[in-house]
């Protein structure tokens, strides 16, 4: 029995280390693979593509002007004359056809006193130039909204402005003559809003026309800068869509 033992033992460790290596060389069933570990966590691509199609992120209007009636009341300053100062007050209407275009129609009236520069020029070198007054303007334009979007005041509230450009024209009321002139307009305005139906505004309007001197006819560029607020109505506005 002795000297069979040692084959026997190199018998059992020689079938042992063959069953270790079966073992090693076959997959653990009990782990996923890498590549089915990857696909059952990963979403197909179709079923993404879906997602992407169905999800629409679409923000509401914070200001809706279209089909809404705006009232302005403004005052500015005048630099038509430089032999007077010039103070207006106007008043305005606008009815917005759409978010981007709107007509409106107004009139302004003229509050004028002799300027330093009069007192000087005729005082000092007796000199009397030939003056005219602007004493009233009445028109109507085209405004489209080129700019607008919103800001954060105060860390809280929402705000919204817009930007447009002006186009009309009208009549200019002058102390040189008893007919008014014909007049062109072009401008540029802001809007902030304070509220749904209220805003700060401001406007700057050169009013072109030709005024008529003693020594000619002149090309006059009356620029006006007003500020005030507006009104719309009505005072809030309805979605089309729920939100």
């Amino acid at each position: 029995m002795t000297k069979y033992r040692f084959p026997i033992l190199m018998t059992v460790l020689v079938l042992s280390g063959a069953t270790a290596a079966v073992r090693a060389a076959e997959p653990d069933s009990g782990a996923p693979s890498p590549t089915e570990s990857d696909e059952a966590t990963e979403e197909p691509e179709e079923v993404k593509s879906d997602l992407d199609s169905l999800v629409r992120v679409v923000q509401q209007r914070p200001i809706v002007k279209a089909m809404r009636l705006e009232i302005g009341f403004l005052a500015g300053v005048s630099t038509a004359d430089v032999m007077h100062d010039q103070y207006t007050l106007t008043g305005s209407g606008r009815f917005h056809i759409s978010e981007w275009l709107s007509i409106g129609a107004s009139y302004s009236k003229y509050f004028s006193s002799r300027s330093k520069i009069f007192t000087d020029v005729t005082g000092d070198l007796e000199v009397y130039p030939e003056l005219s007054q602007v004493q009233w303007y009445a028109g109507a334009d085209i405004a489209l909204v080129m700019f607008d979007g919103k800001f954060k005041l105060f860390d809280d509230a929402i705000g919204y402005w817009d930007i447009y450009a002006l186009l009309g024209g009208g009549v200019t009321k002058t102390s040189r003559g008893d007919s008014p002139l014909p007049t062109g307009m072009l401008g540029v305005g802001m809007r902030i809003f304070l509220a749904k139906w209220l805003t700060l505004s401001f406007e700057l309007r050169n009013h072109i026309y030709v005024e008529s001197f003693n020594a000619g006819s002149e090309l006059v560029n009356n620029v006006v800068g007003q500020g005030g607020i507006t009104i719309f109505i009505p005072f809030g506005f309805d979605y089309s869509y729920s939100k």
